[in-house]
């Protein structure tokens, strides 16, 4: 189904829906809207002449990424002798077929696509040179889970005619900062918008920083329908860094005893009775190996990530209830202390002698002590939730749960 915009002598913009309208089902109805910076019409070279004009309107094709650009001559007086449509977007030009009293141009883009058409058709005539411009705005519909890193947009702004949000369909931030402009929400059952997926919080954040937050979600709505879930959720932080190891060398070993010594004594003989053999000196046991060092303590968890914050405007709304939720991101565990220092060896016993007692080699030095584990992470900070309706002014307030609507 198709729908005519007709642009007056100045600049085609998208025009705004009408609230409440139905575009499955309903045709929207031809609109006028005049550029936010209109670019006058503009004829220059030795033939210009007032009379040389153009009108430039724009048909929605059935296909969503399509739409035929025509340029109609508002009079016969002059010819057409090119066309060169320039992208303002990306700076890419192409020249268009001219061809009978009319030129048409059939203009596609990807559906990933989101930034709105936005051409300068120069346009050159026998009387001189006129330039026109066209902006209109995009239909984004989602049916399914979809991230906004699958889209091309401006900067973080998205700026649509209608968003329409089908029963299941997912649209997952990734925390991004990130403006939607819409002139129409319309969503089905249920549809949800959320900062992360859930399988986005279970993987393990091993990169030693705070938790990833949820940004900050603008919505401006000039009409609202349908039933909208918003899950504003920050990252667990990272764990903390492991203590630093304690030298995994020993200390030097413990001193050895002392030796024994032995007395050999004198020979008996028939008149002298002498000494007998005696340890003269017992060996002494070795000294105690020396403690090892404790390992440092493990550094602390990273805080979670902020939920996020989400401000919400509606112009106008009919049968529309959203309900947000808000759930700032965990503190990350602390880190694992650090391995302590072995203990030193023990000194060897002294030598033994005969009759001498024998010695002991020293304990060994007791292992150094694994360093305290680190403290978790705080919690992430929880975001505002602010509220425009309509000329009623705005509210905001903060608390990880709400709901509303309008009927």
């Amino acid at each position: 189904m198709k729908t005519l915009f007709i642009v007056l002598p100045l600049v085609l913009t998208l025009a705004a829906c009408q609230p409440g309208s139905d575009s499955d089902k309903q045709a929207a109805p031809k609109q006028v809207v005049p550029n936010e910076n209109p670019i006058d019409d503009q004829v220059s070279g030795p033939k210009a002449s007032s009379e040389a004009s153009v009108t430039v309107s724009v048909d929605r094709d059935s296909e969503p990424s399509a739409i035929t650009v025509r340029i109609t001559k508002d009079n016969s007086s002059f010819g057409i002798e090119s066309v060169e449509r320039l992208d303002v977007i990306t700076g890419y030009s192409v020249n268009v077929p001219v061809s009978g009293v009319d030129v048409v141009d059939h203009v596609n883009s990807p559906r990933s696509d989101l930034r709105p058409w936005h051409y300068k058709y120069i346009i050159q005539t026998n009387r001189g040179q006129l330039v026109k411009e066209v902006r209109v705005l995009k239909d984004w519909v989602l049916a399914e889970t979809a991230r906004i890193s699958d889209f091309k947009i401006e900067s973080n702004r998205i700026e649509v005619r209608f968003l329409v949000l089908k029963e299941g369909a997912v649209l997952i931030t990734e925390g991004r900062d990130l403006q939607i402009d819409a002139a129409e929400l319309r969503s089905g059952s249920i549809a949800h918008i959320q900062t992360f997926s859930d399988k986005d919080l279970e993987l393990s954040n091993t990169v030693k920083v705070p938790g990833q937050g949820g940004g900050r979600l603008i919505l401006n709505l000039k009409y609202a329908t349908g039933v909208v879930k918003i899950q504003m959720r920050g990252h667990r932080g990272s764990r903390g860094e492991k203590g630093v190891d304690a030298t995994q060398e020993r200390p030097a070993q413990a001193a050895a005893g002392t030796a024994g010594e032995y007395f050999a004594g004198f020979p008996r003989g028939p008149d002298y009775d002498g000494e007998r053999p005696s340890c003269s000196k017992h060996p002494t046991d070795g000294q105690r190996g020396t403690n090892g060092v404790a390992g440092a303590d493990g550094f602390n968890g990273f805080q979670g990530g902020s939920s996020g914050s989400l401000y919400l405007t509606l112009q106008s709304a009919r049968f529309f209830d959203y309900e947000v939720v808000f759930v700032p991101g965990e503190g990350g565990e602390g880190g694992e202390g650090g391995k302590g220092q072995p203990g030193g060896l023990g000194g060897q016993a002294g030598a033994s002698a005969p009759l001498c007692r024998k010695a002991k080699a020293g304990a060994d030095g007791a292992n150094g002590a694994v360093g305290s584990k680190g403290q978790q992470g705080s919690v992430g900070t929880l975001g505002e939730f602010c509220l425009t309706m309509g000329d009623k002014g705005t509210s905001c307030i903060t608390r990880d749960q709400f709901s509303g609507g309008v009927k």
